[in-house]
């Protein structure tokens, strides 16, 4: 059983340096004790020295790629795997998810949703006293950067600043989570194509300006004001902390 003021140790396994260094920075300033590595290897290394408690692990690792880990570690010990990661596909989240993992979250997260979801499997795997930390971290964040949106950690639900929320169609998530990844900068309607499943060079533009349509009155019927810009002549763009009011063209 943990001792009540023990902090959660986190080792985070990321290859993008820059990322890497923003979870790490978000997590210890939520209080927790946490150790990165680039890849598997050196991972292994510090777990031999010292255990934690909780693993958050990238897929697309250089060599051996985060569900082998995944697989390897389930085997040896009882800490708890959240996998974070671009890859989206329903193949891949029961992949990891029959292979070891215990959260399966989906690029681009929200860093306040990734320390809630390390509270929720802490809870789960009777991390006594630990859980409390990050749900504090929740509070604290959240109070420090009022106006932001967020994505759930499985990326079905948007929510606004004040906490409302709609739940996401299949094509809505795709739309939003590729305009995430590239947050406040425009997004071309080829690359949305792309990544509603559609070829640039044959999909019909006027399914995605109907889409969009759809969302904004969908998110108009919750009382939400939505931060998604036309950029004309490129494509959309979303603001995740903007002010109410910029959902006009």
């Amino acid at each position: 059983m943990q001792a009540a003021n023990k902090r959660l140790e986190i080792c985070v396994v990321e290859d993008e340096a820059d990322f890497r260094e923003e979870i790490v920075e978000a997590l210890r300033e939520a209080g927790f004790g946490v150790r990165d590595f680039p890849g598997s290897r050196e991972l292994y290394a510090a777990l031999l020295a010292a255990p934690c408690d909780i693993l958050i692990l990238d897929v697309g690792l250089p060599g051996e790629d985060g569900f082998s880990v995944a697989e390897r570690l389930r085997g040896l010990g009882s800490m708890g795997i959240i996998m974070l990661t671009a890859r989206g596909q329903t193949e891949d989240r029961v992949r990891a998810l029959l292979g070891g993992a215990d959260m399966y979250l989906v690029k681009p997260v929200d860093l306040r949703e990734l320390v809630a979801s390390i509270g929720s499997l802490a809870r789960r795997l009777h991390l006594n006293g630990l859980a409390g930390v990050a749900e504090g971290a929740v509070d604290g964040r959240a109070q420090d950067n009022p106006r932001s949106w967020s994505l759930s950690p499985d990326g079905w639900t948007l929510f606004d600043p004040e906490g409302s929320s709609i739940p996401l169609t299949a094509q809505e998530r795709g739309f939003l989570q590729c305009l995430w990844a590239r947050a406040g900068e425009a997004v071309s309607r080829e690359d949305l194509a792309v990544a509603l499943g559609g070829d640039p060079y044959e999909y019909d533009f006027h399914r995605l300006d109907t889409l969009v349509s759809r969302l904004r009155r969908k998110a108009t019927g919750a009382g939400m004001a939505l931060p998604l810009r036309a950029v004309r002549g490129t494509g959309y763009l979303f603001i995740p902390r903007s002010e109410r009011g910029v959902e006009r063209d």
